[in-house]
């Protein structure tokens, strides 16, 4: 260690560099070594106070990630943690002391372009620092071949690549030479503006995918974020954890400790958690500890996920049909234009608890066929009650009243002063408005709470741990905003409306279906 402080000390560029440099010939715990004394050389100004240890973890997984040892690391640590600045500080370390070049294409992809156009001209003000030119001339010397440097895009001399995109523009056709991109950085791909869309959220992902599958064979992606949602690409991340994809989660405190001491004070944590929008998702890296959370966690974490034991078309069967049990449905219905999805849920009220038996969603089903599937889905349980949302496309009811379907029938309001001659108007279907609404969430959030009712897919119970209060709030976007389509959670609509028909699973015509949500009398079909 003598002899390295005496090379740093000295004036001797050569053996300065040597110190730095690296091949494919160097371990890991040498590299890490060198960029932490390169880092140290040249920008001290970064480093006010000591690392935390997941630092030694994020710079190895950038490592594992930029010498193709791994697939992809996803750098969940807290808002502050110092993700971008050490990635930022990583690429320019490898630009500058890889001797093999072994990555030459690098793209910056972001949400918003300033964001990935800053990090960008962030990596190439630090190759341009009086210091570092000094000691590494070459990457920026004048060469006959044209080069680009801009605040979007820069080439070196040495032929690196960098360049910034959005995830919101297309990825096919990205080539550097006839070389394909080989290192993907992906920075704030997902903020609060793109998980409030459905469409913006699908459209983020596909073209995700689209760069990740245009990397060159060794490629590697590494994405940073913040954990806010459940419901959003991020979560899907996640999902996707393997010995090749790395998932770091790294909150600012962790079992009463803080996991950066030497930065954060208790003092500081504290003022964060009182002045901070969403401290669980940004700060504690739990999105499912937010004060909107509407369901029980804790309930839903309990909960089996089964596999379905049959599968048809898309129609999820959980449970066989027993003929002395009382089943009832729910369906959600959409436009079948690929936005939100028509789903549909069955559950059987017979066992303690509630089980979830049978589920089905689809985003291009149209709204008539789907009154064909739900009318199929329903004689699967002995031709069950069924509630299909009514409020827009009401192809679907009208299609399952056609075939017959033992469809929910409730007491129509009367929406005019003059009464018709007979006060008794029925509509079919489920009307979902803002009574209805929030009772129907609130009576499924009650079950949950209680125990009262096992969610069982996947998908279902995922819906459940991302549903917030704010969605309770009966607010319609407007439906020519195509691109701001917010979330539907269909699935869980689908099962608030199934669990209403606990009351009605042992009517056998539909003349017996009255609506309990309008303050009219009860009325007995029988007399």
């Amino acid at each position: 260690m003598l002899k390295v402080q005496q090379i740093l000390d000295s004036d001797n560029l050569k053996d300065q560099r040597a110190l730095f440099e690296f091949d494919s010939s160097n371990t890991d715990e040498e590299i890490l070594l060198k960029f932490n004394l390169w880092t140290r050389f040249f920008y001290v100004k970064f480093f006010p106070v000591r690392d935390a240890s997941f630092h030694k973890k994020i710079d190895l997984h950038n490592l594992k990630a930029y010498k193709a040892e791994i697939k992809s690391f996803l750098n969940l640590a807290f808002r502050g943690a110092s993700k971008s600045t050490r990635t930022k500080l990583f690429i320019a370390y490898c630009i500058c002391n890889d001797v093999e070049h072994s990555r030459r294409h690098i793209k910056i992809l972001s949400h918003d372009m300033t964001n990935c156009k800053q990090f960008v001209t962030d990596i190439y003000n630090l190759l341009v620092q009086p210091r570092v030119k000094q000691m590494y001339p070459e990457i920026f010397e004048k060469t006959d071949t044209k080069r680009e440097e801009t605040m979007l895009s820069f080439t070196t001399a040495t032929g690196i690549k960098v360049i910034a995109d959005t995830v919101g523009s297309s990825q096919r056709g990205s080539i550097q030479e006839e070389a394909r991109p080989d290192l993907i950085i992906f920075d704030d791909f997902e903020t609060r503006e793109t998980i409030r869309s459905a469409v913006k959220t699908k459209a983020i992902w596909d073209n995700m995918q689209e760069a990740k599958d245009g990397l060159s064979p060794r490629g590697a992606c590494i994405y940073l974020g913040n954990y806010i949602s459940e419901m959003g690409n991020v979560q899907k991340l996640v999902e996707r954890e393997s010995p090749l994809d790395i998932v770091l989660i790294i909150p600012i405190i962790k079992d009463g400790v803080i996991t950066w001491k030497e930065r954060y004070s208790k003092e500081d944590v504290d003022y964060l958690q009182t002045s901070s929008d969403d401290f669980a998702g940004e700060y504690l890296c739990r999105p499912d500890a937010s004060k909107d959370i509407y369901f029980d966690r804790e309930m839903l974490d309990s909960m089996e996920i089964k596999q379905p034991m049959k599968d048809i078309a898309g129609f999820k069967i959980y449970k066989k049909y027993d003929p002395s049990h009382r089943y009832g449905g729910g369906g959600d219905v959409a436009g079948g234009v690929g936005l939100d999805s028509s789903a549909s849920v069955f559950i059987d009220f017979a066992t303690f608890p509630a089980q979830v038996v049978g589920t089905f969603h689809s985003n291009i089903i149209q709204p008539e066929a789907f009154g064909d599937e739900m009318y199929n889905e329903a004689n699967v349980f002995g031709g069950c009650i069924i509630a299909i949302e009514n409020n827009k496309f009401d192809q679907a009811v009208l299609k399952a009243k056609q075939l017959g379907a033992n469809l929910y029938k409730s007491v129509k309001v009367q929406t005019t002063k003059v009464l018709t001659a007979s006060p008794n108007v029925y509509q079919y279907g489920w009307n979902t408005n803002s009574l209805t609404k929030s009772k129907m969430f609130a009576d499924l959030k009650k079950a949950i709470t209680d125990g009262l009712i096992d969610l069982n897919d996947k998908d279902l119970i995922q819906e459940a741990k991302s549903f917030t209060r704010n969605e309770v709030i009966d607010a319609q976007p407007d439906p020519r905003d195509v691109s701001n389509a917010t979330r539907h959670f269909d699935l869980l609509t689908a099962c608030a409306i199934a669990y209403q028909m606990k009351t009605h699973a042992e009517a056998k015509t539909v003349e017996s279906f009255i609506d309990f949500h309008t303050e009219k009398e009860e009325i007995n079909p029988a007399e």
